[in-house]
């Protein structure tokens, strides 16, 4: 996957939030999915070290995850948590266990109020931040 700027429906970037803040003071977790650099779909997943620091899911579940984007003709685009005191920066955890430096890191801060969303590219241990574009949903037409 290249570097261009990803775009990321309201919708879905509100999702994102809303899932982050429903399970403070944990950190929430989840895939992003779609096509190209346009994400699609959301999928939720539960943080199963209820921890405010680090997250994990295990490997089953992440796999079968997987299977359904590919059903969908869809491609994994991020991992996205959250970080419920701290900033919207990888930590030395995130950087070493992350999985794929084709797929973006998102980490969604609830140290400020609003929220702070971050987009990460992530290879070899160094990491760079990343534009998105949140796309408005389109108003509808005179006609």
């Amino acid at each position: 996957m290249g570097r261009g700027e990803i775009t990321i429906p309201q919708t879905i970037h509100d999702k994102m939030v809303e899932h982050g803040r429903s399970c403070l003071p944990y950190e929430a977790c989840g895939l992003l999915s779609g096509i190209n650099h346009n994400v699609q779909s959301i999928w939720q997943l539960e943080n199963e070290w209820k921890s405010d620091r680090r997250f994990f899911v295990r490997k089953k579940i992440v796999e079968e995850t997987v299977q359904k984007i590919k059903q969908l003709n869809e491609q994994v685009l991020a991992v996205y948590h959250s970080h419920p005191t701290t900033a919207p920066v990888p930590s030395n955890y995130d950087i070493t266990n992350h999985p794929d430096d084709h797929v973006f890191m998102v980490i969604i801060s609830y140290k400020t109020r609003p929220p702070i969303t971050k987009w990460y590219h992530i290879q070899e241990s160094v990491y760079e931040s990343c534009s998105f574009f949140v796309e408005q949903p389109a108003e509808p037409g005179p006609f």
